[in-house]
């Protein structure tokens, strides 16, 4: 079952035009945002001043317009305010941890960061003019990982490039590729909806009776912990295999150990 959501920014969460109205046309800025130097300069390698000098010698720009093509882009930035709200709203209804992981530089983070009516939403926030890795480095989505101590198989990521998502993939990570809002909101709805309905199923519809023995703490009346098998591997549930006792083999203490109640609510 799912309890995180990884989310690109840009074409995810916020929109952008590369129309500048400048010497840069539209077509040489995605060039320049798709060459080595701009990769660089997203992962924080150089300064933001060093890129424009970077880029006009690359690319025949003095660094005056290029320093104005970036200014112009920056005001077209727009939240996406359907797929904001339907992230706070999936955020809610289904428990998760939403995480930011996006190619951006500092001073573009900066910007973007005040579109969003309320930033608590994020709960944790990856970018890589900070981290020093760009996706689709499977090196930053396993950093991502370890840092919110999130399993591949428990995280859903979304990202407008199909380089990102295949690479999210590999790794185990349910991931889609981001092209409309309406159609990403629905596929996210979906899948989430179906990994809780699956949830309260378990507790619902399984062989009751089970009791679990945990180290060093007596045995306990238990159908939790057949949620606790689907968690560890959602595909394989088949309540013909589970035998009536079920035992941990970690030594925790009664606290970590949640009520039915709760998770007939989430």
């Amino acid at each position: 079952m799912y309890t995180t959501l990884i989310l690109d920014l840009g074409d995810v969460l916020f929109h952008w035009s590369p129309v500048t109205q400048t010497a840069v046309s539209a077509k040489n800025l995605k060039k320049m945002i798709s060459s080595t130097i701009w990769s660089e300069y997203e992962r924080g390698y150089f300064s933001e001043e060093r890129c424009c000098e970077k880029l006009g010698h690359a690319f025949n720009n003095s660094v005056g317009e290029i320093r104005k093509a970036m200014e112009v882009v920056r005001s077209s930035f727009r939240l996406d305010q359907s797929m904001y709200s339907a992230v706070c709203d999936l955020k809610r209804a289904c428990n998760l941890q939403v995480i930011v992981m996006s190619n951006m530089s500092v001073p573009d983070y900066a910007l973007v960061r005040t579109l969003f009516p309320d930033q608590t939403v994020f709960d944790e926030v990856f970018i890589s003019g900070v981290i020093g890795m760009r996706k689709p480095d499977e090196r930053f989505f396993n950093h991502v990982l370890e840092k919110i101590h999130t399993l591949p198989q428990r995280a859903i990521f979304v990202d407008d490039k199909l380089a990102n998502v295949t690479s999210a993939q590999s790794l185990g990570i349910k991931a889609l590729v981001c092209q409309n809002t309406p159609d990403t909101i629905h596929e996210l709805w979906t899948i989430l909806d179906h990994s809780a309905k699956l949830r309260k199923q378990i507790i619902y519809t399984a062989p009751k009776g089970f009791s679990s023995t945990v180290a060093e703490v007596k045995s306990f009346d238990d159908d939790w912990s057949l949620v606790r098998i689907l968690d560890m591997d959602q595909d394989t549930y088949d309540d013909n295999v589970l035998d009536s006792t079920l035992e941990y083999h970690l030594a925790i203490s009664s606290e970590d150990l949640p009520l039915q109640d709760s998770l007939l609510e989430a």
